[in-house]
């Protein structure tokens, strides 16, 4: 319940990317007549023509559907071991290591990443936009994550799915918070840090009280 609140103070943080210090970070990614020059110029995006709050209420729903699905990407791994006791199902004798589970969740997640891609490159008529500097920190960036994800497989044999997803959901938005007070300087105000604070007590909270239901 604890991280629930957590989740509903984030929404009370404003941010004002306006007003952070112009950086190489801040630098749009895609510019006219740089990325893929030659190629069609791209329209304006729907969003950009929304008033700020109905952009927010947009950015928040698809946050949560984006964590709707990816809290269920564990489901099939859970089902299979739920049922690998019982002689009457297919998934009998299963292995109860969750680390076993990871060349299918990966390659999963590498075919449906593809599918997507190509499907987005046909809508773009063969003109999809890249940003070739990106290119090699989004690698990075995958193999940090499907080492985090590693350790959350681990987690979850040791600890049970049911202590490691509330932290786990949790503490993200708190570090990705802070990345924006910290590095793009775009949550400003004495109102927003205390909001951040009050937060940052609830999510300490709700990880304690859930570690120490394991005891």
């Amino acid at each position: 319940m604890l991280f629930y609140c957590s989740a509903v103070i984030f929404l009370f943080v404003k941010s004002d990317i306006s007003s952070a210090v112009p950086s190489l970070e801040s630098t749009p990614l895609l510019r006219d007549g740089v990325i893929n020059s030659g190629n069609i110029s791209p329209d304006e995006s729907w969003v950009d023509k929304l008033p700020p709050p109905r952009k927010r209420l947009i950015g928040c729903s698809l946050a949560v559907l984006a964590g709707i699905f990816y809290g269920s990407s564990f489901i099939p791994v859970l089902y299979i071991k739920d049922h690998a006791t019982s002689k009457y199902s297919m998934y009998t004798g299963a292995s109860q290591f969750d680390l076993d589970y990871v060349f299918a969740h990966f390659t999963g997640i590498f075919l449906m990443s593809t599918v997507y891609f190509l499907i987005y490159c046909a809508v773009m008529k063969n003109h999809p936009k890249l940003y070739p500097e990106a290119i090699l920190p989004g690698f990075i960036s995958g193999v940090l994550w499907g080492i985090g994800n590693c350790c959350w497989f681990l987690a979850n044999h040791y600890l049970s799915a049911i202590i490691t997803f509330p932290i786990i959901a949790a503490g993200p938005g708190f570090i990705a918070a802070m990345w924006g007070v910290i590095v793009f300087k775009e949550i400003q105000g004495q109102k927003n840090y205390l909001l951040l604070g009050v937060a940052f007590c609830v999510i300490l909270a709700g990880s304690l009280c859930t570690a120490f239901s394991k005891m």
